[in-house]
């Protein structure tokens, strides 16, 4: 990803502006947007507080683990993982948005739509008959 400390290092980062535009963090990093930025953890945090619990955190380190933990079942992990591949397209494409010079969204409202297309993806995955996965719906409304 073109983060803002990979853009640095182009022609020794002359006129580019390396900051997060979701905050304002003067170096955007991987690590950083996805999801130690207060906009992006926001996110994160409202979305997943109810499904990793005590395992809550915005580090990537720790999610890559968490994601790689095959002992939260495949139905949680599925949530996981969808929840996080969602998110992180949705912040990045805020992110170029931004930089694009678009207007801003809210956080409610990407956290509207990231669990929109959760949900649309775990009825998708019921209709299908996976019995694992199709309880799903059930497991993320009780985490609201």
């Amino acid at each position: 990803m073109t983060t803002g400390d990979r853009m640095r290092n182009w022609n020794g980062g002359a006129n580019i502006n390396v900051s997060c535009v979701l905050c304002n963090e003067p170096l955007e990093t991987v690590e950083h947007l996805f999801f130690e930025c207060s906009y992006s953890a926001e996110i994160w945090e409202t979305l997943m507080k109810g499904v990793l619990l005590d395992k809550l955190t915005v580090k990537w380190e720790e999610l890559m683990r968490i994601m790689r933990d095959s002992s939260n079942g495949k139905m949680k992990q599925f949530i996981i993982k969808y929840a996080f591949q969602t998110s992180v397209y949705m912040i990045w494409r805020e992110r170029n948005r931004r930089r694009h010079g678009e207007m801003a969204s809210t956080t409610s409202l990407l956290i509207k739509l990231i669990d929109k297309n959760l949900r649309n993806k775990l009825t998708l995955v019921q209709r299908e008959g996976d019995m694992d996965i199709g309880k799903g719906m059930v497991y993320w409304f009780s985490t609201r």
